[in-house]
């Protein structure tokens, strides 16, 4: 049976940090009989859980590129579990957020997008793209995006928007997938089961 590890969001709480993950992606798992892990934002102990899982989500939250302390913590966190996963050849989803940090961890850049937050567009899919489709209807929440030359040279692009800015990539070894929307909020879960079953095929 599949094990998904999902990294956990962080914020400040009194004079400590609170781990904590969107309700959606406990609703999917629920509803799909998904074995899943929430992994801590602390080094060993997400580390620990790295070791036991057949494909690593990194989901949506703050912005990759403020300044909060809370911020830098989940990246290097987060950044710590990516290279890990190279190296293992461990499968990874990374969505809106996670798409950001995985462009930035391959040696792409990111930078701020106009019209993206909490809307709704259309997707144009490349040719032969995996998921066959010519283009989709989408959610956004993000203020950062991938533009076309930001792309790292290790990825490529699937899906694209009206203005030029990546919206789904995929890694050459097919071992890794981004998208900039959530199809964890969609109500039709379709295309995450198709990018899970895609991403743990062997």
């Amino acid at each position: 049976m599949l094990n998904i590890g999902i990294t956990s969001n962080l914020k400040e709480y009194y004079r400590g940090y609170m781990d904590f993950i969107d309700h959606y992606w406990l609703s999917y798992f629920e509803k799909k009989k998904i074995n899943y892990c929430l992994i801590p934002n602390k080094k060993k102990l997400s580390v620990k859980i790295l070791n036991k899982i057949d494909l690593l989500i990194i989901p949506g939250g703050n912005d990759v590129s403020n300044f909060l302390k809370t911020s830098r913590m989940r990246n290097n966190i987060e950044n710590n579990l990516i290279n890990i996963c190279l190296k293992k050849n461990i499968p990874i989803l990374g969505i809106c957020r996670g798409a950001q940090l995985l462009n930035k961890n391959l040696g792409g850049k990111i930078q701020r997008v106009k019209n993206h937050m909490r809307t709704r567009h259309n997707v144009f899919f490349t040719k032969n793209n995996i998921l066959k489709k010519k283009y989709l209807n989408v959610n956004s929440f993000h203020k950062d995006g991938i533009k076309k030359s930001d792309l790292s040279k290790k990825l490529n692009m699937i899906a694209n928007d009206n203005d030029e800015n990546v919206e789904m990539f995929i890694s050459k070894n097919k071992k890794i997938i981004g998208t900039m929307w959530h199809p964890e909020r969609e109500k039709n879960t379709l295309l995450l089961d198709k990018l899970i079953n895609y991403l743990n095929k062997k």
